[in-house]
C-alpha cells in the first residue's frame, strides 16, 4: 500500500494597491486590450508580486509561521507610483518610484523562507517590484511599449498587509490569508 503523498502547492506573496490605483490599473489594461486584443494577464488582479515558493502542504502551517512572524515585524510603508516601465521582449508595467521598502521587505519574507524544503525556491531572485499592465506580450510587445512609454503617471498608496495566495500547480488560485503589518 503506497502512502498518500502530500499535494505541492504554488504560494504566492503580494501586495495589492489601494482599490482606486487598482481599478486605474485595470484601466490601462483596458486601453492596452483595446490595441492590441486579449494578452495573458488582462484579467490579474492588480499586484506586486513579493515572491513565490512551491511546496508541500504539510510545510503551509511552518510557511505561514514564518511569514506572520515577518509582517509582525514590518512597519507599514508608502509606495509611489512613477509613470512605466518595460521587460524586453514580454512586459510592460507601472513603475515604483523608489522601491526600497518593498525590497527590504521581499528580503526579509525570502530569508524567512530559507531552510524550508521547497520544490521551487524562492522567486523572483531578480527584485523588481512593479505593477503588471501586460506580459507574454510577444509580436505585441513594441506596440504595447508605444502606448505607454511617453504617458505620465503618478500616484501613491500605502501598505498595511501581505496577501498570501496558495494555488495547487495547474489549479485555481485562492486567498489563504491576509496578515496584517506591525
Amino acid at each position: 500500500m503506497n502512502p498518500e503523498v502530500p499535494t505541492l502547492h504554488q504560494y504566492l506573496f503580494v501586495i495589492n494597491p489601494s482599490p482606486e490605483i487598482s481599478e486605474k490599473v485595470i484601466g490601462f489594461k483596458h486601453e492596452l486590450e483595446s490595441h492590441i486584443g486579449e494578452f495573458s494577464s488582462l484579467h490579474s488582479e492588480p499586484h506586486i508580486t513579493i515572491g513565490t515558493i512551491t511546496l508541500s502542504q504539510l510545510k503551509e502551517e511552518m510557511l505561514l509561521e514564518r511569514i506572520q512572524y515577518v509582517c509582525a515585524h514590518t512597519k507599514p510603508f508608502s509606495i509611489a507610483l512613477d509613470g512605466f516601465g518595460s521587460f524586453k521582449p514580454h512586459t510592460v508595467y507601472v513603475r515604483l518610484m523608489d522601491s526600497q521598502a518593498v525590497r527590504v521587505f521581499m528580503s526579509a519574507c525570502e530569508s524567512s523562507c530559507e531552510g524550508l524544503p521547497s520544490k521551487k525556491g524562492w522567486q523572483p531572485k531578480a527584485k523588481n517590484p512593479h505593477l503588471t499592465i501586460g506580459r507574454e506580450l510577444g509580436s505585441n510587445f513594441k506596440q504595447s511599449k508605444q502606448l505607454f512609454e511617453d504617458s505620465a503617471y503618478q500616484s501613491r498608496f500605502e501598505v498595511n498587509q501581505l496577501r498570501i495566495i496558495r494555488r495547487e500547480l495547474g489549479g485555481k488560485y485562492h486567498l489563504l490569508s491576509e496578515i496584517a503589518f506591525h
